[in-house]
């Protein structure tokens, strides 16, 4: 009677709040039923394909179906949704809500979950839900780990229709591991080395080996074993924190989609070792050689490994990889771990090791980096060695040389870190950057430029993109058009792969001229492409920051090396005024805008001004003011 009051009163929750829900459906072709709690986002949008989670429970979780289904809900995922948890997650800028169904195994089956159940789930989340067939996770603990895998270690078929699996002390398992390995499937599997139940370590360890061993897979399965814990450590696999693991599983979830290309996984690289003294107890770390060949690193981790026990890392997490460890006070051997990772919620760690002593310690030379390579469609590009460091000072000059390439060209400044190049014919250049530390010590780099550009009749004066709501607002201005030009508007997730979202055809022979498009499904990146006299011409890449749409004012990057983006979202409209001030209030730059709508997004240049720390202050016409503090790089 005590579990009926319980699933009734979790039932009048359920209705209240339109997301938890317990149902009953019919196995196909029988009259067995299939017990199961089904979790939607509370607004819920039919319009909107959502991330799809199906759980399998543990051995303790089974029952009939009716009046001990809320043993569902006790551990793991669906304790999290209990307990009031939403379910929504923000990986990449793009914030989802995943939909989760979680049905219950009779106890009549003992201790193995049936593939059948699995197949109704996911054939009811299509049928009921707007599901993104590319994302479907299959997850369990226990007997459900043990699942997960049975299901698809079944069949090749099987395991392609998940997007990623996930398993937490899985149960040993006869099943033909290859077919994991041949669906491509991104798995991620936890345990703990002390587990003395009869799913222990070696359940994991041993499903592990064998895909890795025996079916040459292209996906390499993450393994997380913890030394303590025991079989009960769903609470910190399923946390929706960051306290055990940073991407968390709903984040790696997300980065997983079964219709890209299989991920490679980045190349992390914390930098050379380094020898320092205690008489300059810190040192600058950089993850500026890391890499992701088919695509972004969008996170930076940093962790001391072993050493004395003083010295802090400034900047643990990051968005650039660079940080400064401060107060090693203590002559020793201090090792750091760089966890790097990509777009695709994958990862790779690497580590160095900071040599501290008494004394006195040689210079190191700065570490020169002029940027990756780059392939220009316009006769400009921008060169940046903003990622140059020096482990043990810092770095007090820059100079960037054309050693090679056409000789037309122009360089707006060639002692700033990221100059801008202009003029540009068709060919390969490459410039050649020199770092000069506080101690004068110098290191070099170079960075090839191929330049496409095409000279066309008319003139692209401005190109802007800013998100509004779900949307993105997109203006530009152009200038000398023939009249027969064409115009479309590219957008791409990756910033990468760019499709046409809007075309449109000159509006004639003006001196000037003004278009304006609203995307209403907004993405990550855009860019313009002009066609004109049957010549293709590109804008710059404008990147969307959507997820800064939260915050009333927001300046961001901050340090700044090139362009400033301040965000503004209120109810204020009219002209707003954004000047850059130094700090005792002498103008240095100033702008205007037309804020006609909540968002605005605008850009400002700030490579002509000098490195230091400025103040920003933005007004409005109503009176509304705001000043921020900003460091110039």
């Amino acid at each position: 009677m005590k579990n009926l009051l319980a699933i009734l009163c979790l039932l009048v929750t359920a209705t209240a709040s339109a997301q938890l829900t317990a149902r009953t459906i019919k196995k196909t072709g029988s009259n067995e039923d299939i017990a199961f709690y089904e979790f939607k986002p509370l607004n819920y949008d039919p319009a909107v394909k959502y991330p799809m989670i199906v759980f399998l429970h543990g051995y303790g979780e089974r029952g009939n179906g009716t009046t001990t289904l809320s043993r569902v809900l006790e551990q793991g995922l669906p304790r999290n949704i209990r307990d009031g948890h939403n379910m929504t997650f923000t990986w990449n800028g793009k914030t989802e809500t995943f939909i989760v169904l979680m049905p219950q195994l009779n106890e009549n089956y003992y201790s193995f979950w049936q593939n059948f159940i699995i197949d109704e789930m996911i054939k009811y989340g299509k049928a009921n839900f707007s599901v993104d067939t590319d994302r479907i996770f299959l997850t369990g603990l226990s007997m459900g780990g043990g699942g997960t895998w049975a299901y698809c270690g079944a069949s090749e078929s099987n395991g392609r229709q998940f997007a990623a699996i996930a398993t937490s002390c899985g149960a040993c398992q006869s099943t033909d591991w290859c077919n994991i390995a041949k669906a491509d499937l991104p798995m991620w599997s936890f345990h703990a080395n002390d587990d003395n139940s009869a799913a222990p370590v070696s359940c994991t360890i041993g499903s592990i080996t064998n895909i890795r061993n025996n079916c040459s897979p292209k996906v390499d399965p993450i393994m997380t074993i913890w030394p303590t814990g025991g079989h009960g450590i769903w609470g910190r696999v399923y946390d929706v924190t960051h306290n055990n693991q940073n991407p968390n599983l709903y984040e790696w979830f997300l980065g997983q989609n079964k219709s890209l290309p299989v991920n490679r996984r980045p190349v992390a690289n914390a930098g050379p070792d380094a020898t320092i003294s205690t008489a300059r107890p810190q040192v600058n770390l950089s993850a500026v050689y890391s890499k992701d060949e088919d695509g972004k690193l969008v996170k930076y981790f940093w962790r001391k490994v072993s050493g004395p026990s003083v010295g802090t890392i400034m900047t643990p997490e990051s968005a650039d990889g660079l940080t400064r460890v401060v107060n090693l006070t203590s002559a020793g051997t201090y090792v750091y771990e760089l966890k790097a990772v990509d777009d695709r919620a994958d990862w790779s760690v690497d580590q160095v090791t900071i040599t501290v002593v008494n004394g006195t310690a040689p210079n190191i030379p700065p570490v020169t980096e002029a940027g990756p390579d780059q392939e220009v469609l316009i006769a400009e590009a921008d060169l940046n060695g903003g990622s140059s460091y020096d482990p043990d000072g810092t770095v007090v000059s820059y100079r960037w040389n054309k050693i090679e390439g056409p000789a037309v060209y122009s360089l707006s400044d060639a002692n700033a870190s990221a100059p801008k190049i202009s003029n540009l014919l068709i060919g390969d250049y490459k410039f050649e950057l020199t770092t000069t530390d506080n101690l004068g010590a110098t290191t070099k780099d170079t960075v090839v430029v191929k330049s496409n550009s095409i000279v066309l009749p008319i003139k692209l004066k401005a190109f802007t993109a800013y998100p509004s709501g779900t949307g993105t607002q997109l203006n530009w201005t152009t200038s000398e058009e023939t009249g027969d030009e064409q115009f479309k508007i590219e957008a791409s997730d990756d910033g990468k792969k760019f499709a046409t979202v809007y075309s449109t055809r000159s509006a004639g022979k003006v001196p000037q001229q003004t278009y304006s498009w609203f995307h209403v499904n907004g993405q990550s990146y855009y860019r313009l492409k002009i066609v004109s006299a049957g010549k293709p011409m590109y804008s710059k890449i404008v990147p969307i920051h959507r997820d800064k749409l939260s915050v009333n004012t927001e300046f961001f990057p901050n340090p700044v090396q090139q362009t400033l983006w301040v965000s503004v979202n209120n109810q204020e409209r009219g002209r707003l005024t954004v000047r850059i001030l130094s700090m005792d209030g002498r103008l240095i730059k100033q702008s205007q805008y037309a804020k006609q709508q909540d968002q605005l997004m605008a850009d400002i240049d700030t490579r002509d001004i000098n490195t230091g720390i400025y103040l920003v202050a933005i007004t409005g016409e109503n009176g509304w003011r705001e000043v921020r503090k900003i460091v110039k790089k």
